[in-house]
């Protein structure tokens, strides 16, 4: 958190809501997904798609129809597509706000609006985008100014214009989703990429929010930059393989990991891999342990520790013989089918190995050289 102001207060986030319904959308639906209004959907005033009762639409279209046109009727279409109620919905995108820590979030509506009000604040508004980021659809469209959806014939409203201007007044911007009510007043989760690297602002009942989101963004970069202390593919030592072909294996970093300072100012970071022994077969990629970035007391960073290499299942050969008549005597599996080698060359029949292997139990038992 670079700069925060009344982050914890909590407060009505309006039509910022559909962060969390697009989570819950993308998390439960498949992109071509059939989604069919209900009456009661096609009744849901404010910003909308202005659905009719039983107009079907894909939920790939439906993600920007929530995060382009705002469209509060879409919301319920999806609240009663995943939960069967938006009642139920709501509960659900409470329970997924918790699950990630947005611990100070509660939803009663799926769409923002004053009717049974959600509440959140702006700190937990920034935890839903930085999640909905991990899904390359929901940044897709938060970056999209336009988008053209498919519905029916008659229907000429497909054209969708993304509500938020911070996309058309800031460099770098690539999200993400605005709101309003009169109790909320404007409301912005915005985000923007520069030198790659990415900044998530929120700014909740804000009198200019292109303004104040810009100065935000401006502040971040100018004042911070990162630092990469792992890179892709950097060792850190071996992980124990249990039942392996070698006794273990060498673990590198997944992927990288960058902390922020300020501009000037090396990071003091410790790292601490915790790796795990894992069992044969191992493949190339296997996730075998995390990397934990710390700074003053707290973890800044993470990725998974994996094997660099392959590692096949031990392959036994027990000796269970000495020499005796006409050579050597041995048992070994090899890749699952019992040999039973007899001195220089193999039994040719059937009827062959089972008489020696006979013979040679029978010598055993007689105390005859032959099985040690």
């Amino acid at each position: 958190m670079l700069f925060e102001k009344n982050a914890d207060a909590r407060r009505p986030p309006a039509s910022t809501t559909k962060i969390m319904t697009s989570i819950l959308l993308l998390e439960n639906t498949n992109p071509t997904d059939v989604l069919t209004a209900s009456p009661r959907a096609a009744a849901t005033g404010g910003s909308s798609l202005n659905l009719k009762a039983g107009e079907r639409i894909t939920a790939h279209d439906m993600l920007y129809a929530l995060m382009l046109r705002s469209a509060n009727d879409g919301c319920v279409v999806v609240a009663e597509k995943v939960a069967g109620s938006e009642p139920k919905f709501a509960g659900m995108m409470t329970a997924k706000a918790h699950e990630i820590g947005a611990v100070n979030t509660h939803f009663g509506n799926c769409n923002g609006l004053n009717e049974n009000p959600n509440v959140t604040t702006a700190r937990d508004l920034s935890i839903m985008a930085r999640y909905a980021f991990r899904f390359p659809e929901f940044n897709d469209a938060v970056h999209s100014k336009f988008y053209n959806i498919a519905r029916a014939k008659e229907n000429k409203d497909t054209l969708l214009r993304n509500h938020a201007k911070f996309l058309w007044h800031f460099p770098g911007a690539d999200g993400v989703k605005t709101g309003f009510t009169n109790p909320a007043g404007h409301c912005f989760v915005g985000a923007a990429t520069w030198n790659g690297w990415r900044l998530v602002s929120v700014v909740l009942h804000s009198p200019d929010i292109v303004r104040e989101t810009s100065e935000l963004m401006k502040y971040g970069f100018q004042q911070f930059e990162t630092h990469k202390v792992v890179a892709p593919g950097q060792s850190f030592g071996t992980a124990k393989v249990e039942g392996g072909a070698v006794p273990s294996v060498p673990v590198t970093s997944q992927a990288a990991i960058k902390v922020i300072t300020r501009r000037g100012v090396e990071p003091v970071v410790e790292l601490r891999p915790k790796i795990g022994p894992v069992g044969a077969p191992v493949l190339a990629g296997t996730p075998v342990g995390t990397l934990e970035a710390w700074e003053d007391g707290k973890v800044v960073g993470t990725t998974k520790l994996v094997a660099a290499e392959s590692v096949n299942r031990a392959v036994g050969v027990a000796v269970v013989g000495g020499a005796g008549r006409g050579g050597w005597y041995f048992l070994g599996a090899v890749a699952g089918t019992v040999v039973v080698g007899y001195g220089r060359t193999f039994a040719k029949t059937a009827r062959i190995r089972r008489y020696r292997l006979k013979a040679l139990l029978r010598d055993a038992d007689n105390g005859r050289p032959g099985i040690g």
